[in-house]
């Protein structure tokens, strides 16, 4: 977002992103989620809605998906699938005020922040034929207009397969 306006909260920014996909991707009919997910498919940046803030000012959030790893065909049903996932996963954790939302920043050799770029660590995790596919957000909010990106993308789940498989390597 602009310099003038203020910062949200890793929080308010999860929970605006969760409330606003169920809304344009789950709550709506199924012609028009799969017309979203074709767009999104396709590489294209879809604008899902303008939100108004409490100044008054108007906020555009947009969509974007990244489905280089995910693992089988992807279509429309395992897309809404794993959106669904992410979403239950995510209001947990918001839901519950012991448990921090883990959030992650690009950081500098001194650990500042280089950006407001946030990638929230709670993955919506289904399976296709047996094989994990995991879904994550993230958020950026511009740095010249009122606009924030949310970032869907499917990540390699054999990452976590080989910190898990070297911790317990290292335990034993």
């Amino acid at each position: 977002m602009a310099a003038n306006e203020k910062t949200l909260t890793d929080e308010q920014f999860a929970t605006i992103s969760a409330n606003v996909l169920h809304q344009t991707l789950i709550e709506v009919s199924r012609t028009v989620g799969k017309r979203i997910f074709r767009e999104l498919e396709a590489g294209k940046r879809v604008a899902l809605t303008h939100l108004r803030m409490e100044d008054e000012g108007q906020v555009r959030l947009d969509l974007t998906l990244d489905h280089t790893e995910f693992r089988g065909g992807l279509n429309f049903s395992l897309f809404r699938d794993s959106i669904l996932a992410l979403l239950s996963r995510l209001s947990d954790i918001l839901r519950d005020d012991d448990t921090p939302l883990p959030a992650m920043r690009m950081m500098d050799e001194s650990g500042q922040a280089t950006s407001e770029r946030r990638l929230f660590g709670v993955p919506g995790v289904i399976a296709v034929e047996g094989v994990p596919n995991m879904l994550m957000m993230g958020a950026t909010p511009s740095t010249s207009e009122p606009v924030v990106l949310i970032e869907l993308m499917y990540i390699d789940p054999e990452q976590f397969a080989q910190s898990v498989a070297s911790e317990a390597a290292s335990s034993s």
